[in-house]
């Protein structure tokens, strides 16, 4: 592939594209779960107004609440994620911050090592973007960069998104677009609005923790036939 200063060349393969996008549908496909705040916000006239729905929502929302106290204190990355898979098989529930966990936990099983959690403000107030009216969830995507990353320091050229949450993956420029153009309600985006990025540390998973989410979700494991392709691999 044919890499120009050091930046992603889409003009050659895409598989890393691809790849991303198959992060992406897995966490979907394998983990069917509702989030209270997509479900409230895609239909909010309908939900707000009925309140048999609302009170459906506020259950999901109240239970999720309670599944995040219970890990809230785990320092073991790979308990952490165990209890977020808890909440995604037994009780079906997760936002955002679930989802990006999920997309996270595939990546790094198939070998990706430069993956952040990628959080939004308003360059404007510098305030946390929220979907939550109660403004407690920020949203969040999964951040995977050509390089290590350090503090906030992101080359939007070399880096892609996934965000399982919305069901969308790609290079971060369009992803970032797509979020504009195609869900402003769901994240309270105006026209007016500059973003800045913030990015988290990924989880700290031994190789050993990474073979036995391997062992337990096989099929979370990329069936790759040609031992040439590197998954995800960028540039």
């Amino acid at each position: 592939m044919q890499n120009i200063n050091n930046s992603i060349s889409f003009t050659g393969s895409r598989k890393f594209l691809r790849d991303a996008d198959w992060v992406c549908r897995k966490v979907n496909s394998e983990f069917p779960m509702i989030s209270p705040t997509r479900v409230y916000y895609s239909n909010q006239n309908r939900v707000s107004s009925n309140k048999k729905y609302m009170s459906f929502v506020l259950e999901k929302e109240l239970q999720l609440h309670a599944d995040r106290a219970d890990r809230r204190f785990f320092k073991s990355a790979y308990k952490f994620l165990k209890e977020v898979l808890y909440s995604a098989t037994v009780n079906k529930i997760g936002n955002c911050s679930e989802y990006v966990s999920l997309a996270e936990m595939v990546s790094r099983m198939n070998g990706v090592k430069n993956c952040y959690r990628l959080s939004f403000r308003d360059a404007a107030s510098e305030k946390m973007l929220t979907n939550s009216s109660a403004k407690s969830v920020n949203h969040t995507a999964l951040l995977i960069s050509k390089n290590p990353i350090k503090y906030d320091d992101i080359k939007e050229d070399e880096c892609l998104i996934i965000d399982p949450w919305l069901g969308i993956s790609g290079r971060m420029k369009d992803v970032i677009a797509r979020y504009k153009n195609e869900f402003p309600k769901m994240l309270k985006l105006k026209d007016d609005t500059q973003l800045t990025y913030h990015i988290s540390g990924n989880f700290d998973l031994s190789d050993f923790d990474l073979e036995a989410l391997k062992f337990g979700f096989p099929s979370l494991v990329y069936p790759n036939k040609s031992k040439s392709h590197e998954f995800m691999k960028i540039g």
